[in-house]
């Protein structure tokens, strides 16, 4: 389902990646580690089409594909969660899950629905709050899990999550591990970076 075949990226002075190669089968979880500055994030970006490879390609069910943005890697099935979150603290919670896709009726913005939809969402990662709550009142926790319930929303095949637990409780890490296993029972792949050698042997 996925694959780095010599994947390399440079930056003036440093080599981030340096051919890096491996495969992922559909329903198996990669851990990620090494010390800041091993180019676990770089990979990411690599992958989420932030930054692009100088040699290398990476492949998605056997085909070679490189993406300009995050919006065309979305729209190819994957979904990679920053540590430093990508989400508009102005908008509300229902809107930052759904923003790309946001259902609609004749022109405007379809409220209830979206609401509805994002209430399964917020259901699905175990986050109570309200879809019309701005994200910025939320916090650092709860940010991480609406990024998780977005990323959820776009049916990806391929999820990374970046460090995911570092604003977390021990209750939320505890529903993040029963996402991943839910994910890997369907089919996902799922890359997970972490410094923290306990989630990594789980």
């Amino acid at each position: 389902m996925l694959a780095f075949d010599r994947v390399t990226k440079r930056f003036p002075g440093v080599l981030a990646l340096d051919n890096v190669s491996w495969t992922a089968q559909p329903g198996e979880v990669h851990a990620l580690c090494g010390e800041n500055g091993a180019g676990k994030s770089t990979l990411l970006k690599v992958l989420s089409g932030v930054y692009q490879a100088d040699d290398g390609t990476t492949l998605l069910n056997g085909e070679p594909r490189s993406f300009s943005s995050e919006v065309d890697a979305i729209r190819a099935g994957v979904a990679v969660i920053y540590q430093e979150l990508n989400l508009i603290p102005e908008m509300s919670v229902a809107e930052n899950i759904w923003l790309g896709h946001l259902p609609s009726s004749v022109g405007f913005v379809d409220r209830p629905k979206l609401y509805s939809l994002a209430e399964e969402s917020l259901a699905q990662v175990g986050l109570r709050v309200h879809p019309a709550t701005k994200v910025g009142t939320l916090s650092l926790a709860q940010r991480q899990m609406v990024e998780i319930a977005k990323a959820l929303t776009r049916n990806s095949s391929v999820i990374a999550f970046d460090e995911p637990t570092s604003s977390l409780s021990s209750k939320e890490v505890e529903r993040l591990f029963e996402l991943i296993a839910e994910l890997r029972a369907a089919g996902k792949v799922v890359l997970y970076v972490s410094h923290r050698m306990d989630e990594v042997k789980r």
